[in-house]
Formats: structure tokens, sequence, C-alpha cells
């Protein structure tokens, strides 16, 4: 909608940067529109949340003509720390296929820190116990620590919120099941996410999605 407002008044070679998780699905249409317009589209979704944006390190995931690229790359060194070309054709969803995939590892972090500080709870295991337990191996991981320090304090600072997660989890569904793919964790991500927004943390950090794990199974219908 904001394109097609805007584009009377773009020039033909405007570069457009396409940085939103759409889902693979939608990458095409919205290629088809820059060809209408004669926009140069460049698919290129970013790994990273707000802080990561505010300090210019994100990472980068791009598809694109090499003709554009050093145009692209002027924006992306200023918001990004580095940036993988995955294809001359942003059109094909090469990078938002991938931004999926990533996705997909991110939602499984943050779904099994979340249930495992459940379950602790619900067996009377000290939280800190897991973490120390964990500490320092295979097992450990920088998100982990993240996340679960944002359920041990209940304090939800949005940056990757419940709904946002919600609605990659729900791509990443869609994509896997036309590809033929079956992601039984995938699903029940979304559904798990889906409760947690129903449950009134949409707005919040994605560790929120925590609170699924509680209230009984009445969750509001699907």
């Amino acid at each position: 909608d904001a394109l097609r407002e805007a584009a009377p008044a773009l020039r033909a070679g405007t570069l457009w940067l396409q940085s939103s998780t759409v889902g693979v699905g939608a990458v095409g249409p919205l290629a088809e529109f820059a060809a209408e317009y004669g926009l140069d589209f460049v698919d290129a979704p970013v790994l990273g949340t707000r802080l990561p944006a505010e300090q210019g390190a994100l990472t980068v995931l791009a598809a694109g003509p090499l003709a554009v690229r050093d145009r692209a790359e002027r924006v992306f060194s200023a918001i990004g720390q580095r940036t993988l070309w995955v294809g001359e054709d942003g059109g094909a969803g090469a990078a938002s296929a991938l931004k999926l995939v990533v996705n997909n590892w991110v939602l499984t972090l943050i779904n099994g820190a979340g249930e495992s500080l459940a379950l602790a709870e619900g067996l009377g295991v000290d939280p800190r116990a897991f973490l120390d337990a964990v500490a320092g191996g295979p097992l450990d991981s920088g998100y982990l620590r993240t996340k679960s320090e944002l359920i041990l304090a209940g304090d939800y600072p949005p940056s990757f919120t419940v709904s946002a997660a919600r609605k990659d989890a729900a791509l990443i569904a869609e994509a896997a099941e036309r590809s033929g793919v079956r992601l039984d964790l995938a699903a029940a991500a979304a559904e798990r996410l889906r409760r947690a927004e129903w449950q009134g943390h949409g707005g919040e950090d994605g560790a929120a999605a925590y609170f699924a794990s509680f209230g009984g199974m009445d969750d509001g219908g699907g």
C-alpha cells in the first residue's frame, strides 16, 4: 500500500530494498510490482532485532541483480555488520527463504527456553540450577541466556514480539507445507505463540510465550 501511494512519484531505477519478513510466497508479487513501475528490487530481510538495528549490527540476507549491489551496499553497510548475497533474482525469494530457515531456529530457541523454564517451575526445580547445569557446554547459548533472564525477571520489553513471532511461525509452517516438508515443531510453535497472544502478551517480547505453558487448556479457540 505504501509503494502504491509512492509509485507515481518514483523514478525508474529507484532502488527498493524489501527488508520485511513476508515469507516466500509474497516476494514474487512484490517483485512484479517493482517491475511494473521500473523499480530495482532487492529482497533483503535482516537478522537481528531492535538493538542490533540501532547499533548497525544486523546481518542482511540479500538477493538482487549485480548491477544494483553497490547502491544497495551503501544502505546495508549503515544498518548491518555484514551482507550475505544468496542470488541475483530478488523475485525468486531465496533471501526470504533463508530468513524463514533462520527464524525457524530462533523460534525453536525461544520456545525451548520458555518450555524448559516452565517445566522447571512445574517440577519445583530452581531455574538457575538448569542454567548452571548447561553453562559453558554445548547445550548453552547466548539466546537461551537472554530469553531466560527476561522470564526470570518477569519483564518483557519488546524486541521480537510474540505477535511478530506468531506471524513468522505461520509463514514457516505455510512454506514448509507448500514445499512438501513436515515440520511438527513449527506448527506447535505457531499454536503456542497464538495462545500467548490470546492471553494478552502479543506486544511483549517473544520470551513471554512462556505463559502459554500455564492457564489451563481452555485457550480461546483456534
